[in-house]
């Protein structure tokens, strides 16, 4: 994440967000999915704009989606979002700059990160996916880690629970942590989960 230094304020962490250039996404949540533009404000990654932001997400010419993803006819000029009701922000198609980065992290800069491939289950999809986390770290010090709230993962596959023909493919996804209600490790093919499956506290 940008260093923003030690004189960062809130009132800096909310103008931070504002302009920039802006990302084509797609908001889901348990009642609603919407696309539309959120701007990054001075991030370089939507990742990083969404850690950084609190309370409700703002989405620009948004438009009300059906289940299956089928536009509707509604368009909003402005919405906000409340950030507790958002499953997960995914992006269609990214450059490489949007991806999380597979080289060491800034704040433990020995350790670099490698993705693996994660099922996870929401209150109403399946998401398959890989998730770029420190080489050492287990699954059980992943689930009980609450930083960042939203998790990079690519190469997404979700699918709906309520009706499983409805499913969409995502080169990035930003999974809401606080939604997940149970994650296993896919084996290295990426044909089904490992052995090992936990359960995750929703709060």
């Amino acid at each position: 994440m940008t260093d923003w230094g030690t004189g960062f304020t809130a009132v800096d962490a909310i103008g931070s967000t504002l302009g920039g250039p802006q990302v084509e996404v797609e908001l889901v949540g348990p009642h609603l999915r919407v696309g539309g533009r959120i701007s990054l404000g001075r991030f370089g990654r939507l990742s990083d704009r969404v850690n950084h932001s609190r309370g409700f997400i703002l989405m620009s010419d948004a438009r009300l989606l059906k289940r299956n993803g089928d536009p509707t006819p509604l368009v909003l000029s402005e919405l906000y979002v409340n950030q507790d009701e958002v499953t997960f922000i995914a992006v269609s198609h990214t450059s490489p700059d949007d991806r999380p980065s597979t080289g060491p992290a800034g704040d433990r800069p020995l350790i670099a990160k490698a993705p693996r491939p994660y099922v996870v289950f929401t209150p109403g999809h399946s998401i398959s996916g890989r998730i770029h986390v420190y080489e050492t770290m287990s699954l059980a010090n992943f689930v009980d880690a609450s930083d960042p709230r939203f998790i990079p993962m690519t190469a997404v596959t979700t699918r709906s629970l309520a009706d499983r023909r409805v499913v969409s493919r995502f080169d990035l996804l930003l999974i809401n942590r606080t939604q997940m209600t149970a994650i296993a490790e896919a084996d290295q093919s990426g044909h089904g989960p490992g052995p090992e499956v936990l359960a995750v506290e929703t709060g």
